[in-house]
């Protein structure tokens, strides 16, 4: 019986410590996990960041060349409305 209870002390030892490097195994891939987690956010963010970027001077680029056509039309239909006090 005594043989049997030193087996068993052995036995609990054993999965002690095969817990604790379970652990520290599973806190590293917890940590493995949030880093790529972090990455892949911060990938999308930043794709999605320069894609929405892109798009705000795709709009400010149409914006301004419609007004620079504006502007064209407007000083050829009425070429003294730009021009210079001074030319007059």
């Amino acid at each position: 019986m005594h043989n049997g209870l030193k087996r068993l002390e052995e036995q609990i030892n054993g999965a002690r410590e095969l817990i604790g490097r379970l652990k520290e195994e599973n806190d590293v891939l917890k940590k493995q996990i949030e880093l790529l987690g972090a990455a892949r956010n911060k990938a999308f963010s930043n794709t999605a960041a320069a894609r929405e970027l892109a798009d705000f001077r795709a709009k400010v680029r149409r914006r301004l060349e419609r007004i620079c056509a504006r502007i064209e039309k407007d000083n050829d239909l009425q070429p003294a409305l730009f021009e210079d006090d001074d030319a007059e």
